[in-house]
């Protein structure tokens, strides 16, 4: 018996089926997810906090918050994803005012907080995905290791522990805080 092929969807079919529910877009298949808990929420409204008052103060882009969709092309096909938090740099948003939907541009900062339920190698694919579409900088917060993996487009991987200082270059030049803020 053969298995019923799955319709693939595109970013604009997806965003009229699944606009304000929780959903993410790989590559045209639809990967519903649940609700995140307190101790996620808060640290990626901690994180999201200091990128926006720092982004604002200097008038560097805007930051986004969690459960925005992103378009986000690769050559293996088309995605919608929500990340945590997210920064794109002012001279690379559109003209006048975003989107009412999804937002066409990737940003060029974005932050996933790991859940308990989240398999490493789920998170590392996610990473990926939003590197192959363009992003800069991913930021991976992972609280119950108490650490920021930050992995850059050209590859670089860094660890940075929670007595240590998580820095935003080259995205947000001059940002600093320490990852024990972020995860209190």
């Amino acid at each position: 018996m053969r298995t019923p092929a799955v319709p693939r969807l595109s970013a604009a079919e997806f965003e009229r089926a699944y606009l304000g529910k929780r959903a993410e877009l790989w590559r045209g298949e639809v990967r519903e997810y649940m609700p995140a808990g307190p101790k996620h929420g808060k640290v990626a409204l901690n994180i999201g906090a200091e990128i926006r008052a720092y982004a604002r103060r200097r008038n560097l882009g805007v930051a986004f918050a969690a459960e925005t969709g992103f378009i986000v092309r690769t050559p293996d096909g088309e995605s919608v994803l929500a990340p945590d938090a997210a920064f794109i740099r002012r001279e690379r948003l559109p003209e006048g005012d975003l989107p009412a939907g999804f937002c066409p541009v990737v940003p060029d900062l974005v932050v996933e907080v790991v859940s308990p339920s989240d398999s490493e190698p789920a998170m590392r694919e996610k990473v990926n995905e939003w590197l192959a579409g363009g992003v800069s900088v991913v930021w991976v917060v992972d609280p119950q290791r108490r650490i920021v993996e930050v992995w850059t487009a050209d590859g670089l991987r860094l660890s940075i522990g929670e007595n240590e200082w998580l820095t935003g270059e080259p995205v947000l030049p001059g940002f600093r805080v320490a990852v024990r803020e972020l995860l209190e």
